[in-house]
C-alpha cells in the first residue's frame, strides 16, 4: 500500500521516536516538534506513539492514494481537502484509492502530522526511523520529501472494515488543554538566570518577543526587548535541551527546538515547560510570545496533567479502534 507526493510542500519529513542515547557523539534526540500531535496522530489509527509518521509545514504536501488507506491526520492552522470535499483534523479518515489529500492554510498553527496503521516505511538510524537532517539519515533517504516520492505502509492494512463509518475524534476541549492559551509560553528559570539584570528579568517575562524568519527545526530566534548580562561571561560550553531559551551577544533570544545541538555556550538564561513545547511548535514567524515564569513543582504538576490526558486518549482511541476493526 502506498501513496505518491505530488507536491513537496515546504518541508516534509518522516519523524519517529527520539534517538535517544547518542549525546556523547554530539547527536541529539530530535524526534517531531509537536509530540503531541505526533502521538494523537498515531493513537487515531491504533499504533504505539513512537511509530513513523509525517511532519508537515506550511505550505503542506499533496499526495495521491495508489490504494485505499487509514489515515490519522492531527496538527493545527491546517484544513484537509480530499478531492476537494472537507474533512476535519484529530481524526481517523479512511481514504479511497486514486484521492488526492491536499493542505489549506485556515488558522493560526503551523504543523500537521499524517500517520498510518502500522507506519510509514523508514530507515532506521541509531536507533529511530525519524529523519535527521543535519546528517541526511533516518527517514526517507536521509531527506525531506520531494515530488514523486513513493511512501509505503509497513504491513498493508487488511483489517479495515470499509463499510462502517469512523465517527471518534479528539475534542476541542481536550486540545485546548494542549494549545490555549496560543501565545503564553510558561518557563521555569534556567542556569545562568541569575547573570541576568534586575531589568532584564523583568523585561523577559513583562515584554512581548516576535519569533523572526530565521527561525527552524533547530531554534527559534527572537526579536524584541533587548536582554543584558550584569557583566561580561565567558562559559564553558554546556548541556542544553529542547526548549532551553539562550541569550544571544546581540541582546535577543534563541529556543532550541527538536533538532538543536548536544551543548551550547550562550548563557542558558530559562527553559520552555515541556507542556508547552507542543504549543510552541505550532507557532510560526511574525508571532509574539509572552513568557510566565512558573515554579518547578508547577512545571512538574502540568507535565503530569498532560501524561495523564495523553494515556486517556491513547486508552479511548484503542477501545474505538478495536470497536472498529
Amino acid at each position: 500500500m502506498s501513496i505518491e507526493v505530488i507536491k513537496p510542500g515546504l518541508l516534509s519529513t518522516i519523524v519517529a521516536g527520539k534517538r535517544t542515547g547518542f549525546r556523547y557523539l554530539g547527536i541529539g534526540p530530535s524526534g517531531a516538534m509537536d509530540d503531541f500531535a505526533m502521538a494523537v496522530s498515531n493513537y487515531l489509527v491504533g499504533n504505539k506513539e513512537e511509530v513513523a509518521t509525517v511532519e508537515m509545514n506550511f505550505p503542506a504536501p499533496e499526495f495521491f492514494f495508489r490504494e485505499d488507506h487509514l489515515i490519522g491526520v492531527t496538527g493545527k492552522g491546517f484544513r484537509i481537502y480530499v478531492n476537494d470535499e472537507i474533512y476535519s483534523l484529530w481524526k481517523p479518515l479512511w481514504i479511497r484509492k486514486g484521492s488526492t489529500l491536499k493542505f489549506v492554510k485556515t488558522e493560526s498553527g503551523s504543523r500537521a502530522y499524517l500517520s498510518v496503521p502500522h507506519g510509514w516505511k523508514a530507515e532506521e538510524w541509531l536507533a529511530s526511523f525519524g529523519t535527521l537532517l543535519v546528517v541526511k539519515a533516518g527517514g526517507y533517504k536521509g531527506r525531506s520529501l520531494q515530488k514523486g516520492d513513493i511512501l509505503e505502509v509497513n504491513i498493508a492494512e487488511s483489517r479495515v472494515m470499509k463499510n462502517k463509518a469512523l465517527s471518534f475524534e479528539i475534542s476541542k476541549n481536550e486540545l485546548d488543554k494542549i494549545y490555549f492559551p496560543e501565545n503564553k509560553i510558561r518557563i521555569m528559570t534556567s542556569a545562568e538566570n541569575d547573570f541576568l539584570s534586575l531589568e532584564s528579568r523583568e523585561r523577559l517575562l513583562s515584554s512581548f518577543f516576535r519569533i523572526t524568519n530565521h527561525s527552524n527545526r533547530m531554534g527559534y530566534r527572537l526579536e524584541g526587548e533587548k536582554l543584558f548580562l550584569n557583566q561580561p561571561l565567558e562559559l564553558v560550553s554546556s548541556p542544553v535541551d529542547f526548549g532551553t531559551i539562550q541569550l544571544l551577544p546581540d541582546g535577543n533570544l534563541i529556543i532550541l527546538m527538536a533538532d538543536h545541538q548536544t551543548t551550547g555556550g550562550y548563557p542558558r538564561i530559562a527553559s520552555v515547560i515541556n507542556s508547552d513545547l507542543p504549543k510552541l511548535a505550532q507557532m510560526s514567524p511574525n508571532e509574539e510570545i509572552n513568557f510566565q515564569l512558573i515554579s518547578f513543582e508547577d512545571a512538574e504538576r502540568e507535565l503530569r496533567a498532560r501524561s495523564k490526558l495523553l494515556t486517556e486518549i491513547k486508552q479511548g482511541c484503542f477501545t474505538h479502534y478495536k470497536n472498529y476493526f
